[in-house]
């Protein structure tokens, strides 16, 4: 086995068998020797290692094993120690002959050469200056991001209640905890949080270590720890999938219950008013999306959701009241079962529509996607008032403002009326 020792050759590393270093020791010796002397020697000496270098096809990592056949190969392309000499007359077995230098550093292409070396050689380094910066912004960019991700899940996991919070989202979101726990299984909402963590944090992690990388400049080689983490998010990815595929199945068919109560002839004015309050609702717990919300009664365990009302013009010049009941279930008959257990209570009398402030379903029930929608039709230059005391908005009226108490349907839509 042939020892090898490593060499620098203008500035690349290279490693090379103890033989060929020296026919190559002695190769640059002669030619260092030869240019000493000379005006501008050294430049022309760093020019004949960079072209050696370059033969030798430097810059690799690891770097590159120089053999004998490639140091012969290198003098050929060259020319031997001795062509470098200026003519001179040398004897040798009785005559004398004339050796011709084979390099002129004072030559048009030599000048030129080395004038194309330094330009590349500094437009290299004005070219790594550029990406170095570019990669310090980058990773600036990406630390804070993959940052103000993982401290926003975190929040979100954790401190979901938190003002500042609540403030910025949208759509709002209250209790998280409990908010899964009515659309999924309780006993899944801890394991589907574990999973969602390790599936969202484990990319923001990684962004955040990249941008630390890249403004570092970090080189690590702990392959295996990545591949492992790598391995963790992508089986954590799968058992989320099953998780919620299994869980979200239930609402797989949706089926309705519809209740209609024509307006023939519809009233001058239609007055609103609240039949059973929010108030009178027992419960020990809420949850809402964009206020829709869920009462949670945990001692009766019943749950009462917010029913949603749409007021619009009527097409045909009549009007009427629907009130759907809808749930949602693993087959068709068992949604219809579901929707007609809803309990809502709403009557016409008179003018005056009383509308519950809440729906209702049996104790024990899961909440399905039990919804209760109301849509009244009104024709043109109805108006419709709010009792005092009562607000649109309660049940989830879309264009409800605070101060509006009256609308009168104008050309098909439903306008607020300022008094």
């Amino acid at each position: 086995m042939k020892k090898t020792i490593n060499i620098n050759i203008a500035g690349q590393l290279f490693r090379i068998d103890e033989e060929s270093w020296e026919i190559l020791k002695h190769y640059l010796e002669h030619v260092s020797a030869r240019f000493s002397s000379e005006q501008g020697g050294d430049e022309t000496v760093a020019d004949i290692e960079a072209r050696i270098a370059e033969i030798f096809g430097g810059g690799n990592e690891p770097p590159t094993l120089v053999s004998r056949e490639m140091v012969n190969d290198m003098i050929n392309i060259m020319g031997a120690p001795e062509d470098y000499y200026d003519d001179t007359t040398v004897s040798g077995k009785g005559r004398a002959y004339t050796r011709k230098s084979m390099y002129d550093p004072n030559s048009l292409s030599a000048r030129v050469g080395k004038a194309l070396s330094e330009f590349f050689r500094a437009f290299g380094k004005l070219m790594s200056a550029i990406i170095r910066v570019v990669a310090i912004i980058l990773g600036v960019v990406f630390t804070v991001l993959g940052f103000v991700l993982l401290f926003t899940f975190g929040l979100l996991i954790f401190f979901n209640n938190a003002p500042f919070l609540t403030s910025v989202m949208e759509p709002q979101i209250l209790n998280t905890h409990t908010l899964l726990s009515i659309v999924l299984n309780s006993n899944m909402v801890w394991p589907v949080l574990i999973l969602a963590a390790l599936v969202l944090l484990i990319p923001m992690a990684a962004l955040t270590w990249l941008g630390i990388k890249m403004i570092f400049n970090i080189r690590e080689r702990f392959r295996i720890p990545a591949i492992i983490i790598f391995v963790v998010w992508v089986a954590s990815l799968c058992a989320l999938g099953v998780f919620l595929s299994l869980q979200l199945s239930v609402y797989s068919n949706r089926e309705f219950v519809e209740k209609r109560v024509s307006l023939d002839p519809a009233p001058e004015t239609l007055w609103i008013a609240s039949g059973a309050t929010a108030d009178e609702i027992t419960y020990d717990e809420t949850a809402s999306v964009d206020q829709f919300t869920f009462y949670l009664d945990h001692l009766g365990d019943r749950l009462h959701v917010t029913p949603e009302l749409n007021i619009y013009g009527s097409e045909n010049g009549s009007g009427f009241i629907s009130v759907d009941r809808r749930a949602c279930s693993n087959s068709d008959v068992e949604a219809r079962t579901y929707a007609r257990a809803i309990d809502f209570n709403w009557r016409l009398s008179g003018d005056t529509l009383y509308l519950d402030e809440f729906f209702s379903l049996p104790a024990g029930s899961r909440w399905n996607g039990s919804l209760v929608d109301i849509d009244i039709s009104l024709p043109e230059g109805t108006e419709v008032r709010c009792v005092p005391g009562t607000s649109l908005s309660t049940w989830l009226f879309r264009k409800s403002r605070p101060e509006v108490t009256a609308w009168r349907v104008e050309e098909g839509y439903l306008k607020a009326i300022d008094e």
